[in-house]
């Protein structure tokens, strides 16, 4: 698109409900949050066109879905597949038509029954699974459900409509004889129940498989259902080429294909046993479904978790009461709440079995893929092997896998491991092994998912000591995953409150926890695991110093210092400081030779060397995003870093570390080829 890195005057409709996407952090600074809506775009500069595309706009704007506006907007290539371009808007947004009536309408549905669902883990699925509204959901939540191969459940697809399908049809039986009459009813009821889920790309999607399983009911023939849905297949791709790049399009075509393949086959089997036919229904569509996802879904997350098949058999029992459940409630909400409230009181403690399942089994180990590529060659290779019953071929490759496994299981993070280095990115999260599954966390970068995946790693429930070296995003960005479902003991601030926005999100995020502001000359000391703690800076009145290129000298230079012993290691950490303060600490008399140096700044090439040489570390650990755009680390100061003969370790070459003593050092590795059991 010639218009990519250019601002121009658009015009366009919007398509979705506005969603909030947090801030992203960039470098050391948090983004503010902003809308993120499906746009289509009908105009560049006065030009008719017709794209789809992704706007985000100010949280202060006031535009909602099916609404025509006009605005001046930046074009940015996005890596979503299924739009053309991402449009960040430039000032104020002009509307130019109102929402139809029937999305209006249905809004206030949206709306009132969102605020009738009680707000937890169990509330927050409600409406995800009915409406596919994930807008109360958590972030760590939601990792939780991908973790463990449940996040279908909260995105409208064709189960979620034959669902509710099959609900209406089984209901229409005692009113309407005629199965012909039923069946143009529930698809009267579909139409209209799109536009309360929304008409998005994978909404319309989702009906027009349902319309293939309604067509094959209709028919009676279980073979008009895959000559229906090839037809649905070229239709849509005809109507939206967009589609054929969408992942999501293939996860609607293969859950469709499971549904008519393979749920009439658990049908039959699981009658033997259940005479209920909805409660059998309710089983085999949602399990199905998930069976022929599996190869695209470890495609999209490189993650196969074996118990991704018995969760969603656990939870196929409750995914269709809550459905129905829900769906009247949300039909009710605006008009008589009160059935509503009565019908999310019976339905949310179902959705805490599913709540359950994930707290249970997100502990389980999952095979993680470093690269996709590699399951798809593994995986064709298996096929190819089982297609030619060449049995042993078979064989030597799942050998390969479990040895693999076996062995990688065994690398990171060791079962001795006293220091651990996650791998964040662009930013700090450095944990001390205190034992009985608790840990000393020093930062905890920028991500809340990537923190909050390593401290499951390692095993750490208890953080009797949270230590948040200064307050730059990159370096507190993931707090709000660390100190979930964990319990904190007390947290380490530094003296200077700024940015300020990033201080008091931190602050409120933390109410109820005891916070301390070090200084220059405090200790901590603990018996139990010969833990010893000094800090060695910030001192107690804060000081300005020469502005270097960057995020902030003066916040950088306010990181709190420590040098910290455990067992047989020991560790400088020193946050983001700069040569000022290291050559102040250098001179200082607290610093001391150590084995470890967390290296400050993510290696940055301003660095007091003397403060290097007094340290004398064994091993240098440098915590940085690959590819970031700081050009950190510097390749002078590793040079200087090899000089000395220290061995030099990057998380964006790397992976996380960890160190065991004497001198065992193990890494997650990021070859291509690489899978790990974890």
């Amino acid at each position: 698109m010639a218009h990519f890195g250019d601002t121009a005057e658009v015009e366009g409709v919007i398509q979705s409900d506005p969603i909030i996407k947090a801030g992203k952090i960039i470098g050391s600074r948090l983004q503010d949050d902003q809308f993120s809506v499906l746009f289509k775009l009908t105009k560049i500069e006065g030009v008719s066109v017709n794209l789809p595309t992704r706007l985000k706009y100010d949280l202060n704007s006031k535009v909602g879905i099916d609404q025509k506006v006009k605005l001046k907007a930046r074009f940015i290539k996005s890596k979503e597949r299924k739009v053309a371009a991402l449009l960040i808007a430039n000032g104020k947004i002009s509307i130019l038509t109102d929402s139809r009536k029937l999305f209006s309408t249905t809004s206030g549905i949206r709306d009132s029954f969102r605020k009738l669902v009680k707000h937890s883990d169990a509330g927050s699925l409600i409406p995800g699974m009915v409406l596919g509204d994930t807008s109360l959901q958590n972030s760590v939540f939601a990792d939780k459900m991908r973790r463990v191969g449940l996040s279908h459940l909260t995105a409208v697809s064709g189960a979620n409509f034959a669902l509710v399908a099959s609900f209406l049809l089984w209901l229409l039986q005692f009113i309407v004889a005629k199965i012909r009459i039923r069946i143009q009813i529930v698809t009267l009821i579909l139409v209209l129940f799109i536009f309360l889920v929304r008409p998005t790309p994978s909404v319309l999607r989702a009906s027009v498989m349902t319309g293939v399983l309604l067509f094959a009911k209709l028919r009676g023939e279980k073979s008009t259902g895959i000559p229906a849905l090839g037809c649905a297949i070229a239709l849509l791709i005809l109507l939206d080429p967009f589609q054929a790049i969408d992942p999501g399009f293939s996860l609607s075509v293969l859950a469709t294909a499971g549904i008519l393949i393979f749920s009439p086959v658990i049908k039959y089997k699981l009658g033997n046993y259940i005479k209920h036919e909805w409660l059998v229904e309710a089983i085999s569509i949602p399990v199905s479904a998930t069976l022929f996802c599996i190869p695209i879904i470890v495609l999209l997350s490189s993650q196969l978790s074996l118990i991704t098949v018995p969760a969603n058999i656990l939870v196929a029992p409750v995914i269709a009461p809550i459905t129905v459940l829900g769906f009247i409630a949300a039909v009710f909400s605006p008009f008589i709440p009160t059935i509503s409230t009565i019908l999310l009181f019976i339905a949310t403690p179902i959705a805490n079995w599913i709540v359950t399942i994930c707290q249970i089994m997100n502990s389980s180990p999952v095979i993680t893929f470093n690269q996709s590529g590699f399951f798809i060659a593994t995986f064709i290779l298996l096929i190819t092997a089982a297609l030619t019953k060449k049995l042993w071929l078979s064989g030597v490759v799942i050998l390969l896998l479990v040895l693999q496994l076996f062995f990688n299981s065994m690398v990171w993070p060791g079962k001795n491991w006293q220091i651990a280095n996650c791998d964040v990115g662009q930013g700090d999260g450095l944990v001390i092994n205190l034992g009985d599954s608790s840990g000393l966390v020093i930062d905890t970068g920028p991500d809340p998912l990537k923190i909050n995946q390593c401290l499951h790693k390692l095993k750490i429930k208890k953080i009797p000591l949270l230590v948040l070296t200064h307050f730059h995003a990159d370096h507190v960005g993931g707090l709000s995953s660390v100190i979930k479902d964990r319990k904190i003991g007390q947290v380490w601030i530094s003296n200077l409150l700024e940015p300020e926005a990033s201080y008091k999100s931190v602050l409120t995020l933390l109410k109820g926890i005891e916070l301390r502001t070090v200084k220059e000359g405090d200790r901590f000391t603990s018996s139990n695991n010969n833990l010893d703690i000094m800090v060695l800076w910030p001192r107690a009145i804060t000081q300005d110093f020469q502005t270097l290129p960057g995020d902030g000298s003066t916040v950088n230079n306010s990181s709190i210092s420590l040098i910290i012993r455990i067992k047989s290691l020991s560790i400088f950490v020193a946050g983001d400081i700069e040569p000022a303060v290291q050559e102040i600490i250098t001179k200082s008399g607290y610093l001391a030779a150590v084995d470890v140096l967390k290296v400050c700044h993510h290696g940055s090439k301003y660095q007091y060397l003397p403060m290097l040489d007094q340290l004398k570390p064994k091993i240098a650990i440098i915590s940085v995003g690959a590819g970031n755009s700081y050009g950190h680390p510097d390749p002078e100061y590793i040079n200087e870093l090899k000089r000395r003969n220290i061995k030099v370790l990057r998380t964006d070459i790397s992976g996380g570390v960890s160190l065991a003593p004497p001198n065992r050092i193990r890494v997650t590795g990021k070859e291509w080829w690489q899978i790990r059991w974890g």
